[in-house]
């Protein structure tokens, strides 16, 4: 009967062949809960032959079968094709936020077909999703286009070294190549979602630039131009359009700053400078301020700010100065904190 709670033996339950997950996580990690605590959430199993299949739970049933249990806790589902059983699969893991970014992309596509094989239009499709899983078209559009990144790409998502908050903006780049490269520069200098945005966004103004020389001159504010591009003789300064992006393709791109427009890393060119020649770029989002504090961290801990310091004929009077700054910026920051903590 549906509803039924069941007692299995694990062994005796036959997994599930279309698990939206691709890989099965700390099991090891999961089995010695199990062994302290039991299996505190049923599986969810349907009817097979002449035994069960489970629908839900492939983690807990393998962990109970490493503990050595004979016997687990499952909830028998009704009858249900294999359609239905897909998207219960997917529910319950989006659900339980086991999925990585990747494997939900996957989940959405599988979905999607599932809902396109029952004959609904594609964009009725997407607005079944939105229903059923509670997220916005643009959040579900925006996982399925990381199925459009290469293959290496998705490797690192499926690692958890890009999220699909920094991976949505290498969509604009190309080649594939290019894609690839950006996305291990990323990884490697566990750039923000607005550094990232801010990198694409130069580089697919710039084609021929080398990403790692794009993205330490726009660390330090400098201008970046594309040597293969004619030379401005006179006139006024013409900056280059964004990247065209598809019509359907609009609600993919994340807004990084505070009104929702996003930052334009070659904006106010002719803007005020730093005594040594930067240009002084305003911070328009949190995210920006974020990324300036932690980059401002960073250069401390690597010990990077000691050389410049000592690199530096009045570094110890510039860094008291900083100091000072600094404790400023704390104190009007931990005032801020206070007022959204009440």
């Amino acid at each position: 009967m549906a509803g039924e709670i069941l007692y299995l033996n694990p062994r005796a339950i036959e997994a599930n062949r279309d698990n939206v997950r691709r890989e099965g996580g700390d099991i090891v990690g999961l089995a010695e809960s199990i062994r302290e605590h039991g299996v505190l959430q049923p599986l969810g199993v349907v009817h097979r032959g002449s035994g069960y299949q489970v629908v839900y739970g492939d983690r807990r049933r393998e962990a109970a079968i490493v503990v050595g249990l004979d016997r687990v806790p499952c909830l028998l589902l009704g009858d249900l094709d294999d359609d239905q059983r897909l998207i219960r699969n997917i529910l319950e893991n989006l659900q339980r936020l086991d999925l990585n970014d990747l494997e939900k992309a996957r989940a959405f596509e599988k979905m999607r077909e599932t809902l396109l094989r029952a004959g609904i239009e594609r964009g009725a499709a997407i607005d079944a999703m939105c229903r059923r899983l509670g997220l916005s078209a643009s959040q579900i559009k925006r996982y399925l286009s990381l199925l459009e990144l290469p293959s290496s790409v998705q490797n690192l998502l499926a690692a958890g070294d890009l999220a699909v908050t920094q991976a949505q903006h290498l969509r604009q780049l190309s080649p594939a190549a290019r894609q690839e490269a950006v996305a291990l520069l990323a990884a490697e200098e566990h750039l923000s979602a607005a550094e990232l945005a801010r990198l694409a966004t130069t580089l697919a103004r710039n084609p021929n630039v080398d990403p790692v020389e794009a993205l330490e001159k726009l660390r330090r504010g400098e201008e970046i131009s594309d040597l293969s591009r004619p030379e401005r003789q006179h006139g006024p300064l013409h900056l280059p359009s964004r990247p065209s992006i598809k019509p359907e393709d609009e609600d993919l791109v994340e807004d990084t700053s505070a009104d929702g427009a996003a930052e334009d890393p070659e904006a106010d060119l002719a803007g005020p400078r730093t005594r040594d020649g930067n240009r002084v770029r305003k911070v328009r989002s949190l995210a920006s301020f974020m990324d300036e504090a932690d980059r401002l961290a960073r250069c401390v801990q690597d010990g990077d700010l000691a050389k410049l310091v000592a690199a530096d004929a009045e570094g110890a009077l510039k860094v008291r100065l900083v100091a000072k700054q600094l404790a400023f910026l704390s104190r009007a920051v931990g005032e801020l904190a206070g007022q959204d903590s009440a």
